[in-house]
């Protein structure tokens, strides 16, 4: 390879790592907002929690198709690079050696909008290889077997896993779903949850895991409403102090009533 050509390959480079940053970015701005609402108190942890999944999932995903585009049609890639700002004519002219019209963008190849999901299945086992697994259930699904308690939840979150304590003996991952005996505050329960009800999983401390976007309950992707302040009936001038309630004004035509005396008294 010539000095020509190596340098050529590491502006490549250069442009498809910005590339990378530049939609990984883009998915950052979704866990923000996500963040900043749980802060504001308008969702709730788990709602925060699941941006978070979404983004990790979201980006292997990129990183895998612009990884492959880059390998097959890096010209592809640089048109992306060149519409999303990251590239100007001249260079892109230069590097392919072709015009921006003859070439037509990876966008819809690269696209995140309908992507196909990894199979729940394969993922669960990988996963419960590497150690517990939180599976996130949207338990309002009729074919969702729980507790009683629990159904109609859909942001459940259950724990499986080889060699807990108590021990799933009967934990089963199969085609229709992931099934085993949970205890429940010492109670037993044969939990079954089949793959449309399972929107996520992640290994026990850890931020690594799956998110399977077409099954998340929508009532976790629409924050819910702020509650509005109760209002104050303001008199005068007076400013009212949040969580107090205001305190009568004294009357200057009746004297003040006695103050009571303590019902303790020290016992030697």
């Amino acid at each position: 390879m010539s000095e020509s050509d190596a340098d050529k390959l590491a502006r490549i480079q250069a442009v498809v790592t910005a590339l990378l940053e530049h939609r990984v970015a883009a998915s950052l701005e979704d866990v923000e907002r996500a963040i900043a609402a749980w802060r504001a108190g308008t969702s709730g942890p788990l709602d925060a929690h699941g941006a978070l999944l979404k983004h990790a999932a979201r980006c292997e995903r990129i990183v895998d198709r612009v990884t492959r585009a880059s390998a097959q049609r890096p010209a592809t890639i640089l048109r992306d690079a060149l519409d999303a700002g990251l590239l100007d004519r001249a260079g892109f002219v230069e590097l392919t050696g072709a015009e921006p019209d003859e070439i037509e963008p990876a966008g819809t190849a690269l696209s995140d909008e309908h992507p196909s999901p990894p199979d729940k299945r394969s993922s669960i086992e990988q996963l419960l290889e590497r150690g517990p697994v939180l599976v996130h259930i949207d338990a309002r699904r009729e074919d969702v077997t729980v507790p009683a308690r629990f159904r109609g939840d859909p942001k459940l979150v259950l724990r499986f896993g080889y060699g807990l304590t108590p021990a799933i003996v009967d934990l089963v991952v199969d085609d229709t779903g992931i099934s085993g005996t949970l205890t429940f505050g010492g109670v037993p329960f044969h939990c079954v949850l089949p793959w449309p009800g399972v929107y996520a999983a992640v290994v026990e401390g850890e931020q690594r895991g799956m998110v399977w976007p077409e099954d998340v309950p929508d009532v976790l992707l629409v924050p819910p409403p702020r509650p509005r302040p109760a209002s104050v009936e303001l008199r005068n001038d007076a400013t009212p102090i949040p969580g107090r309630e205001r305190e009568p004004t004294p009357d200057p035509d009746k004297p003040p009533r006695a103050r009571r005396g303590s019902h303790l008294k020290l016992v030697d």
